[in-house]
């Protein structure tokens, strides 16, 4: 039988035995304490599966939040929707001729006083007489309550009565003694010549005398 060369080196190799060989009680201590810190380090760490069963309920809140904010939107804009829809379209504005002129605004006109005539005095004439005008070439009927009477072209067209009523005046208004009788107009018409003023002294008076002028006046005529 051929030895193993290792034998022949270093001598026959010690027979192993089967059973365990014997550990002390310091190590079998040390072991223990070891197998309990592992122990307690895998029931302390979280598992996969644990891991996924506490994010179950934060991914439902999340998607109910998603799904809550979708629906808002979709709600405002048929909202929206239904108000531009509601809505009834305004009619364009009028178009404004902007070529047109600006009116302009007239000021108002102020109304000048009027200057009213007085009214001429409403006489008995009574009987009258002829009195012929012959530098005018004209004819006339004069009322008789002048009386006396006599009269002058001192212009050639103011005539200027004397008679015994206009000397009746009171010496107040001596000077209306002469400022009675008749004025030829240029277009061939007559009017009656009379003071400016009234006498206050006798305002009946002037009044007659008013009255029987303008009477003999609108009978002056053309001479037949």
């Amino acid at each position: 039988m051929t030895r193993d060369p290792l034998e022949e080196l270093f001598g026959p190799a010690p027979e192993q035995s089967d059973e365990p060989a014997p550990v002390s009680a310091r190590d079998r201590l040390a072991y223990e304490q070891a197998e309990r810190v592992r122990t307690s380090q895998l029931a302390t760490k979280p598992q996969p599966s644990d891991r996924i069963d506490k994010a179950k309920p934060w991914i439902v809140v999340g998607m109910v939040a998603v799904l809550a904010l979708v629906g808002a939107i979709l709600v405002l804009n048929l909202a929206r929707g239904d108000d531009t829809t509601a809505k009834p379209t305004a009619d364009p504005a009028p178009q404004t001729n902007t070529s047109s002129k600006p009116t302009t605004t007239s000021k108002p006109e102020t109304s000048k006083p009027v200057e009213t005539t007085p009214a001429i005095p409403q006489v008995e004439v009574g009987a009258t007489n002829p009195l012929p005008i012959v530098p005018w070439g004209v004819t006339s009927e004069l009322s008789q309550k002048f009386g006396s009477t006599s009269f002058n072209i001192p212009d050639g067209a103011n005539l200027v009565l004397t008679s015994s009523l206009l000397d009746s005046f009171p010496d107040s208004c001596a000077a209306m003694r002469q400022e009675w009788g008749a004025t030829r107009l240029e277009d061939g018409t007559f009017k009656v010549r009379k003071p400016a003023g009234s006498c206050k002294a006798a305002p009946e008076l002037f009044d007659e005398i008013w009255g029987l002028t303008d009477a003999w006046v609108k009978t002056i005529r053309p001479a037949a």
